[in-house]
């Protein structure tokens, strides 16, 4: 098998904790899959600056909100909300919550909260890339690197709207975004009156903030899904079964999971970002 092959997975492998916790040694109860996680929003991304965070301590299940604001932009309203999802598969966990989203707006048309709401056409494929991985040496070395790469990309939904909030009020150009990341849905709402910002200008500032404030925020989780569990086939040739590693640990350490808040760095972090955090009931994560 190919040395840098070898030594990637041993990398990777170095990264992620061991698989057999405590609780299954020992025949105690099974440690919440997730206890706590804090919600990392820095203080300015790019031409973001962040105005405010928040978190219903009765309504924790709803997650934490973010307010930005874009520096030659201030009319536009730039709107994180960052709620936990479980472990889900990426693709089809984007699809079903641009669904619920949909479904969302169309009760808060009902209910007053909006009114003529429409959207521009269907939802579309919104992909975060991470920058490209140095050029492989080998056929082996490209398998995993792309492996790597293709684990890092955060895929997503933009939806396109025109709305008004309250009769009398100038229409709306509204963009909505969702991604699932580290266990959780980041959905993006950002919003500017149409008189204020033409029609390209908002689309393409809406697109920027979303690039830059998707992946500057970060969830950090600590409990049970520390432990995570890598599956390969026995009967797999060296390539696949090093495929298999990286993809699989690659998606474990995409988790964010710690199996303690001090490898978390809170209070650094604390210095140049809001911190939320948001404690969980032990059954509230009943569900990976």
């Amino acid at each position: 098998m190919n040395r840098t092959c070898v030594l990637l997975c041993l990398c990777l492998l170095a990264a992620v904790p061991a698989t057999a916790s405590a609780s299954e040694k020992t025949g105690a109860p099974a440690r919440p899959y997730v206890e706590t996680s804090y919600v990392i929003a820095p203080r300015s991304a790019g031409d973001f600056t962040l105005v405010r965070s928040g978190l219903d301590p009765d309504n924790r299940l709803a997650g934490a909100s973010l307010l930005y604001r874009a520096k030659d932009h201030p009319e536009t309203t730039i709107s994180l909300y960052i709620y936990a999802a479980g472990r889900l598969d990426p693709d089809t966990a984007v699809i079903e919550g641009m669904q619920a989203f949909g479904e969302g707006m169309k009760h808060a048309v009902k209910d007053g909260t909006y009114s003529r709401q429409r959207t521009l056409g269907p939802a579309d494929a919104f992909r975060l890339t991470p920058a490209p991985p140095p050029a492989a040496a080998n056929d082996e070395e490209a398998v995993m690197r792309d492996a790597i790469a293709n684990a890092g990309g955060v895929n997503g939904q933009k939806l396109r709207m025109e709305l008004h909030r309250a009769p009398g009020d100038a229409p709306l150009r509204s963009n909505a975004y969702l991604f699932y990341k580290q266990l959780y849905y980041v959905k993006v709402r950002i919003s500017a009156a149409q008189p204020d910002i033409g029609a390209e200008a908002f689309d393409a500032l809406a697109d920027q903030a979303t690039r830059a404030l998707v992946p500057a925020v970060q969830v950090e989780n600590v409990g049970g899904c520390a432990a995570g569990a890598i599956q390969v086939d026995s009967n797999a040739s060296d390539t696949q079964m090093m495929h298999a590693i990286t993809r699989q640990l690659s998606q474990q350490q995409g988790y964010h999971c710690h199996g303690s808040a001090s490898t978390v760095r809170i209070e650094e972090r604390r210095a140049t970002a809001d911190v939320i955090e948001i404690a969980y009931d032990a059954d509230d994560w009943k569900s990976q």
